[in-house]
């Protein structure tokens, strides 16, 4: 299945839940390093390219920092793999490797 096709399953699973899926609102994208300069260099990177980002130390074994890269966007399909894809590439760069997004509300 492609990240697309994955995208599109949560949405309507999200959807049938009653969640508001044609407003615009700040999703949540989670990566996860190795170790804090890791984890620092990608939230740099990420605000560069217009991105919130922040940074959290977690209980991952081999990965125990997080940065949760936020913007404000439509949750369409489109617009989340295509974020997904870009800050994947991104966090690849620096050690790290995504672990799911979401968003808060209905």
């Amino acid at each position: 299945m492609s990240l697309y096709d994955e995208n599109a399953e949560v949405l309507r699973e999200l959807k049938s839940r009653g969640s508001e899926l044609g407003l615009p609102r700040t999703i949540d994208f989670s990566h996860i390093f190795p170790d804090q300069s890791s984890a620092q260099a990608f939230a740099k990177a990420s605000t560069q390219a217009g991105f919130a980002a922040q940074v959290e130390i977690v209980d991952h074994d081999d990965h125990p920092w997080d940065v949760t890269v936020s913007k404000m966007m439509t949750p369409t399909c489109k617009n989340i793999t295509q974020a997904e894809e870009q800050l994947d590439v991104l966090a690849q760069t620096y050690g790290g490797r995504s672990d799911g997004w979401g968003f808060f509300g209905a």
